[in-house]
């Protein structure tokens, strides 16, 4: 059927091709379009915190993570919340969240960690669109 010849360039031309693949995956496909979505050195402080802290244990980002406190994907850029809003709740406390001791300037570093992530995309995603490309287009807008 095929001989040695065919088989390798079969199998080198797949390879190659994976390799094309894997580099656009990494690099373009990867870019973060939002500005906003891009670490500075408080949004990086503020994820040592939240690292820290393990606010996974209770928080989620995109519905993963601990079920006790609510999702904090969009909490810096929803109408009825907001980074005062956040920052307020991490420095007091609520009945369900203690007031973890942090500084004015931990809190700033976790709001901003939170308002990195906010612009990563939407949770939850309110319609879903059944295409190849349709789960993409309800997390992102690439009208930048």
């Amino acid at each position: 059927m095929f001989h040695a010849g065919h088989r390798r360039i079969i199998f080198f031309g797949l390879v190659g091709l994976f390799i094309v693949q894997s580099v656009f995956t990494w690099t373009t496909a990867t870019a973060v379009n939002d500005p906003d979505a891009e670490y500075d050195a408080s949004a990086h402080r503020g994820a040592e915190l939240y690292r820290d802290f393990n606010c996974t244990a209770c928080h989620q980002f995109y519905g993963s993570g601990g079920y006790m406190g609510p999702d904090l994907t969009n909490v810096t850029i929803e109408a009825d919340k907001g980074a005062a809003y956040a920052r307020g709740i991490i420095l007091s406390g609520t009945q369900r969240m203690p007031a973890l001791g942090l500084t004015p300037q931990q809190a700033d570093d976790l709001v901003a960690y939170l308002k990195a992530a906010s612009a990563s995309g939407r949770y939850p995603i309110r319609s879903m669109d059944l295409t190849p490309w349709g789960t993409y287009r309800q997390l992102h807008t690439d009208d930048h």
